[in-house]
């Protein structure tokens, strides 16, 4: 992985592949945590993130994710996302972690994906929905708090169970 600070323009560049360094620090957290069997993986391919596995409802499971690894500050004064993506149908979300403790809130937005196509998805960080232990709060994140994300990431768990894969080719705040 390939992080871009400028300050001056105000971005944070994630960008995937081999050839820019890989995933450095990144790591999945699938619901083995909790008892389940769900089991994935983050690969550097052809110039993006691959993150793949098989996702399972046994033994009250029923999540999988990836993420980056805990900075604080690192999109500070970000007000919107961009990221590029392709996958395996079903629904995703990008999750933004104000807090290392799985118990706290979470910001994230849906999306859906194209196994053919690649999609380029942009969003207000305003839009994304808080979250606890993935319960909606009826709540919005405040772009004004981009600073206190200190960790961002992906996750699924759209209840369809089976192999699943979506490639990332960069996230984008500005």
């Amino acid at each position: 992985m390939k992080r871009l600070n400028l300050p001056w323009l105000m971005v944070c560049i994630f960008s995937f592949g081999s050839q820019e360094g890989g995933l450095e620090g990144w790591s999945t957290v699938d619901d083995r945590v909790m008892g389940g069997v769900s089991l994935s993986r983050v690969v550097a391919a052809d110039a993006c993130m691959r993150w793949e596995g098989m996702m399972s409802l046994e033994s009250n499971g029923g999540f999988v994710s990836v993420r980056s690894p805990w900075e604080l500050g690192q999109i500070r004064q970000a007000k919107k996302v961009t990221m590029r993506v392709r996958g395996s149908k079903g629904t995703f979300a990008l999750r933004l972690a104000t807090s290392g403790a799985y118990y706290e809130p979470i910001h994230q937005m849906g999306f859906e994906v194209d196994e053919v196509e690649w999609k380029t998805l942009t969003w207000s960080l305003e839009a994304f929905e808080t979250t606890v232990m993935g319960r909606p709060t009826g709540s919005r994140f405040d772009a004004g708090n981009a600073k206190d994300v200190g960790r961002i990431g992906l996750m699924k768990n759209d209840g369809r169970p089976g192999a699943f894969w979506l490639e990332v080719d960069f996230i984008r705040f500005e």
